[in-house]
């Protein structure tokens, strides 16, 4: 073998080495955080109560308190959770499982765009590092499972239209194969039954996968490979079954009232005179949450993957092969444009590998134009200056990532919290939650052992009048000690404090002998009696109610009052 071509392969293997070093530190992030075990916190604590308790057939209907997930993974997730049973670990193993999936997923389809290897490692080290990956590849949420399957389609859907011409023909010199060929019948097969599974696993590969399946058919109608009727028969049996998913999904949307409710700035409804203001608002909060851009001023950077579709489409061998990486992103944006599907925040995780991708494709294509006015290894220097600049504006540090995991996110520890209380437990006593915490009762609560019987919620009064001496049932007045437990981020009143909120209505006739803060979870012990001679502060009075089971309405009739 000539030198010349020894080194090439050297360098080749270095290359490779970079792209795979990536993908292994992004699964040892992954899996370091899954390993530790943590407490779920309140968006798992809600889907959890439902796998909890839920047999098999009522987990296809609407879930407790507003909760959505895709009926196929909540069955594979109760699989799971048959087998290996009900820890936190065992139910964030299929999220962990679709996270480490998606770095290896994300290497090879930028490896099918891009010249130069090294630069494939580019999207892998984002997706390996931004917070919102990480950690919600650790978590009991669908959001890694959405990535991991529209990023599939993409691979898969890149493989139907280039089934051999590839970038490295390019790079060699050889040639690059007949673009228009027949695509392999094992990968159409697994192409079709893709579209028709994928939506009942992932509401984001079923906004996806109709724009995508449109530029395939497209694509082979132009081509010649395949006719009008011929693509229509083949996407019969997958556009039913993406149809009846979506209009599942829509229905169960639709009982969720509160929903639409919370997802309404991410949607484009209401006044339409404020159109570049939600612009402005949905992509500042896409750069900042999901690509973890520091600062709104570097949403200049959301460029680059736009220079990245424009580098792709140039070249012959990935012209019709580009655009599908950026359908998922406007097809996001189009339902949120005509108020069908929020764009925002996890929801639109599945949008993010495509966008990783063609930011490398970007920095391959500059790296490219350097080496024709400048030596190769100049080109490479300039490449990785501009993947450093990069770096210094968006990327995630090791130290910073870990500063995010460990106190940005899943801090409200509710389960340190009630095996505290449960330690402490005695047969007259009562808890008290706020009416928002009622769901880290019913999954931690349950678990360990404490009296459902003896558990109560306070809610938001119908009159808000601040008095001193409000009323309270006999439920919780003939009690002989009353735990409260409440998490400041799920407020009783909006603006107060959860943990003052559910105190005060008990301050003219009880005093606190104990007060811990576990984590952003509040723990208070009352005993009969005044608090000395202070004048007990004015506050809104409560409602009162048990806790009650998964699929009790969020307000349910109140106690009658002593």
């Amino acid at each position: 073998m000539p030198g010349s071509q020894r080194l090439r392969a050297r360098v080749g293997l270095v290359e490779e080495l970079v792209v795979w070093a990536a993908v292994l530190a992004g699964t040892v992030a992954r899996v370091d955080l899954w390993r530790q075990g943590r407490a779920f916190w309140r968006d798992e604590l809600a889907l959890v109560q439902s796998l909890d308790t839920y047999p098999p057939a009522k987990l296809l209907g609407p879930l407790s308190d507003t909760q959505s997930a895709p009926p196929g993974w909540l069955l594979l997730e109760r699989l799971v959770t048959t087998v290996f049973g009900t820890g936190e670990r065992a139910y964030r193993l299929i999220p962990l499982l679709a996270g480490c999936a998606t770095l290896v997923l994300v290497a090879l389809l930028a490896r099918r765009f891009v010249r130069r290897t090294w630069t494939a490692a580019i999207p892998v080290l984002a997706l390996a590092t931004l917070p919102q990956l990480v950690f919600y590849s650790a978590q009991a949420k669908q959001y890694t499972t959405d990535m991991l399957l529209v990023t599939g389609m993409l691979l898969l859907a890149v493989g139907l239209l280039r089934p051999q011409s590839e970038p490295s023909g390019e790079r060699s010199g050889e040639p690059s194969g007949d673009p228009s060929g027949e695509p392999a019948r094992w990968r159409e097969l697994g192409w079709y039954a893709l579209i028709a599974v994928g939506p009942w696993f992932s509401h984001g590969f079923m906004l996806a996968a109709p724009l995508a399946a449109a530029w395939v058919g497209f694509v082979q109608w132009r081509r010649g490979v395949r006719s009008i009727m011929g693509l229509l028969v083949r996407l019969a049996a997958p556009g039913v079954s993406l149809l009846l998913a979506a209009l599942w999904a829509r229905h169960l949307t639709s009982l969720a009232p509160d929903f639409a409710s919370y997802w309404m700035p991410f949607m484009r409804a209401g006044d339409r005179g404020r159109f570049l203001h939600w612009n402005r608002f949905l992509w500042e909060d896409f750069g900042i949450r999901e690509l973890g851009f520091d600062r709104p001023w570097a949403l200049v950077l959301l460029g680059v993957p736009a220079v990245g579709l424009v580098a792709a489409c140039v070249r012959r061998w990935s012209r019709s092969t580009a655009p599908l990486l950026v359908l998922p992103l406007f097809t996001a944006y189009a339902f949120a444009l005509v108020s069908m599907y929020p764009f925002g925040r996890r929801l639109v995780l599945f949008c993010v590998p495509g966008a990783l991708v063609l930011a490398g494709v970007a920095v391959d294509a500059f790296v490219g134009g350097v080496r024709r006015l400048a030596p190769s290894w100049t080109a490479q220097v300039v490449g990785l200056a501009g993947v450093a600049a990069l770096g210094l504006v968006a990327w995630t540090t090791p130290a910073s990532l870990d500063q995010n995991l460990r106190y940005q996110y899943g801090v409200d520890d509710y389960r340190v919290a009630l095996q505290f209380v449960k330690s402490r437990w005695k047969p007259g006593d009562v808890l008290v939650t706020g009416n928002g915490d009622r769901v880290a009762f019913r999954v931690y609560g349950r678990r360990l052992g404490l009296p459902a019987d003896r558990a109560y919620r306070g809610m938001r009064s119908h009159d808000e009048t601040k008095r001193v001496g409000c009323p309270l049932p006999k439920e919780i007045t003939s009690a002989e000690r009353v735990w409260l437990v409440t998490g400041d981020r799920v407020s009783i009143y909006p603006g107060d404090r959860s943990r003052y909120t559910v105190i005060v209505p008990f301050l003219d006739r009880y005093r606190r002998v104990y007060f811990a803060d576990r984590g952003h979870v509040t723990i208070q012990v009352l005993l009969p009696g005044p608090a000395g001679s202070a004048e007990p502060p004015k506050g809104r009075c409560l409602e009162f109610a048990p806790v009650g089971p998964p699929g009790t309405p969020a307000r349910p009739p109140a106690l009658p009052i002593d």
